[in-house]
């Protein structure tokens, strides 16, 4: 019997094993390492500007997916009024000589804060609407990094 032939067999067998299984858990890794680097996002309506925030994300290569609500999104960007009253409006714009009326706020769905805040002047031009998407992009560009 030659007890020598199996062992050496076995050891064999066992590192080729083990090698596998370096192979397997460093391709895991790698994989899982691209998958916590990407964030769902939802955009809630927003009058036409989800268009042209995807086509401006997609052009500056960042990396989030853009899904429904329903499939648990890491962020939600919302849009709405920079002020609750006319009157709060109508302060900001006597004291500081700027317009902007609308904003984006970008919220973790985890915790609930405010990542960003991105105010602008709403616009009916599809121009100035890229235009302002390619900028609200380039900000939350910064702050996911």
């Amino acid at each position: 019997m030659n007890l020598t032939g199996n062992s050496t067999r076995h050891r064999r067998y066992r590192l080729c094993l083990t090698a596998g299984a370096r192979w397997i858990l460093l391709l895991l890794a790698v994989c899982g390492a691209q998958a916590v680097d990407r964030k769902s996002v939802f955009l809630d309506k927003m009058d036409g500007f989800e268009t042209h925030i995807q086509e401006a994300a997609r052009q500056a290569e960042l990396k989030i997916e853009f899904i429904e609500e329903a499939e648990h999104p890491d962020l939600k960007v919302l849009l709405g009024k920079r002020f609750k009253s006319v009157q709060a409006e109508v302060m900001y714009k006597k004291n500081t000589g700027r317009n902007e009326d609308t904003t984006f706020r970008v919220v973790d769905v985890k915790t609930g804060k405010e990542l960003l805040i991105f105010n602008f002047r709403m616009s009916n031009d599809e121009n100035a609407r890229r235009r302002i998407a390619q900028d609200f992009v380039r900000q939350l560009s910064g702050k996911l990094k």
